[in-house]
């Protein structure tokens, strides 16, 4: 009877594991063509238009740049531009397709290779790790748009499992991971600790690799400042400084913490079943860091489920590479069964109902963004202002000044809000299309869109304000 039971269970969760990763693959199909472009996004496909057109990157907000018009565009660069420059060199037309297309891949394919070459018989159990994290609409969110998020965590999973394989570092497990950052700076608790747990497991080797991340490391960095002209890591520091705060903190930790944490007990515990193993301690310390570099991240004003990636994909990898354990998929052990459905459903039921309810909230989105200048009877070349960079390029193939990165430098004393009021008001922005409200985090600028603008729509939490 209990064998039949566990049975039933593990059929459950197989079935809720396959009904969310369903609706979140129908949810990337629906909506990859048309969403409006996401922030972390909106950056890197602007950037790559500049690149694309051989126009300045390293651009001083103070300055601004005057090649499309008045008003200007004032921004930092958000990310290093390695994703930006390979963005860049595909055609327009479909850079946000290839982009959102080649993250898809990244994502859904690591996934799928880690389960693939797991060792053979904890195959069924990464498989089933790597399903589940598939299926998490709030990753999938941000792992199939044009941000560079994917391609780090693809990155960060051959490097870590090459080191777990070989039970140490060699020079391109260092390489590996030293790019992680470069490609998304916010990715660095697997990184660096793959890099410091292989260097205690192995004593002998680790000054020689410590020494080749430093090396390469320092190179990228000194190579990164002069082709930048020094600015890149002012211009990186100051469009991801938002402040850090307890409040923001507790928004986020314990409301995505209990999606998370089940699957991160249980490759800590495959992991530490198997801490004889030089690999296992890799990837153990490679997952402590992970969590607590994203545990400790999610205090930041911005921060968002994106962040739970990187711990996601240090589990499956631990997984895959440890050996089979208690837990067995199908097996016939009543407890871990019913504790496994309790642990998916929980997830599986949020992320399909997430799936469905984004599919038709983003295609209206797009829908009405697409309709602004008909809705406020603007014509094809007025510069149309948003409190979202991405509505901002989609409305002027361009971003003028993108809210979520220069208001918080305003409030703190970092950016002066006169010059920004000054393009706000500039008789060529005809139009401000308000959706998030973060433009009002500034009174200045709040007081400013009253003073010269006029409300015109109201719909669907969007406020279209025109000119007077």
């Amino acid at each position: 009877m209990k064998a039949m039971l566990a049975r039933v269970a593990w059929i459950l969760v197989l079935a809720s594991v396959g009904a969310a990763l369903l609706a979140t693959l129908w949810f990337v199909v629906a909506t990859l063509p048309v969403r409006v472009p996401y922030w972390g996004e909106v950056e890197v496909l602007f950037e790559a238009s500049r690149l694309r057109h051989h126009l300045p990157l390293w651009v001083d907000p103070l300055v601004g740049a005057y090649d499309y018009g008045e008003p200007p565009s004032r921004f930092y660069v958000t990310y290093p531009p390695l994703w930006t420059w390979v963005v860049s060199l595909v055609p327009a037309g479909v850079a946000k397709s290839f982009a959102r297309v080649a993250s898809t891949l990244a994502w859904f394919g690591t996934l799928a290779w880690l389960a693939w070459t797991a060792r053979r018989e904890a195959r069924r159990e990464a498989a089933l790790a790597a399903a589940f994290v598939a299926g998490i609409w709030v990753l999938a969110n941000f792992a199939t748009i044009g941000r560079p998020d994917a391609i780090a965590c693809a990155i960060a999973a051959l490097g870590l499992t090459r080191a777990m394989r070989r039970g140490r570092l060699d020079l391109l497990c260092v390489a590996l991971l030293v790019l992680v950052p470069w490609v998304k700076p916010t990715i660095i608790g697997l990184p660096a600790g793959a890099i410091a747990g292989a260097c205690l497991v192995d004593r002998k080797n680790a000054p020689r690799m410590v020494g080749a991340a430093v090396l390469l490391a320092a190179g990228s960095a000194l190579v990164a400042h002069v082709a930048s002209g020094g600015a890149l890591f002012a211009h990186v520091v100051r469009s991801n400084a938002q402040p850090m705060t307890l409040a923001v903190w507790l928004e986020q930790v314990p409301a995505r913490l209990p999606f998370f944490l089940p699957l991160v007990a249980w490759a800590a515990w495959a992991g530490w079943r198997d801490r004889a193993s030089a690999g296992a301690r890799i990837g153990l310390f490679a997952l402590g860091s992970a969590v607590l570099w994203t545990l400790f991240a999610l205090a930041k004003t911005g921060s968002a489920s994106n962040y739970w990636m990187e711990p996601s994909i240090a589990a499956v990898a631990l997984l895959a590479r440890s050996p089979a354990g208690p837990v067995r998929v199908l097996g016939g052990n009543t407890v871990h069964a019913l504790a496994a459905l309790g642990c998916v459903a929980w997830a599986d039921v949020a992320s399909v109902r997430g799936a469905i309810e984004h599919v038709s909230t983003m295609r209206a989105d797009a829908a009405f963004v697409a309709s602004v200048r008909d809705r406020a009877g603007l014509g094809p070349d007025d510069v149309i202002a948003a409190d979202e960079a991405g509505i901002e390029l989609a409305l002027n193939g361009r971003i003028l000044t993108p809210t979520y990165q220069m208001v918080h430098l305003v409030r703190r004393g970092a950016h002066p809000v006169a010059v920004w009021i000054a393009d706000l008001t500039s008789s060529r922005t005809r139009a401000f299309v308000e959706h998030t409200g973060q433009l009002r985090l500034a009174p200045e600028l709040e007081h400013a869109l009253e003073q010269h603008y006029d409300l015109v729509v109201e719909e669907r939490g969007f406020r279209i304000w025109k000119r007077r």
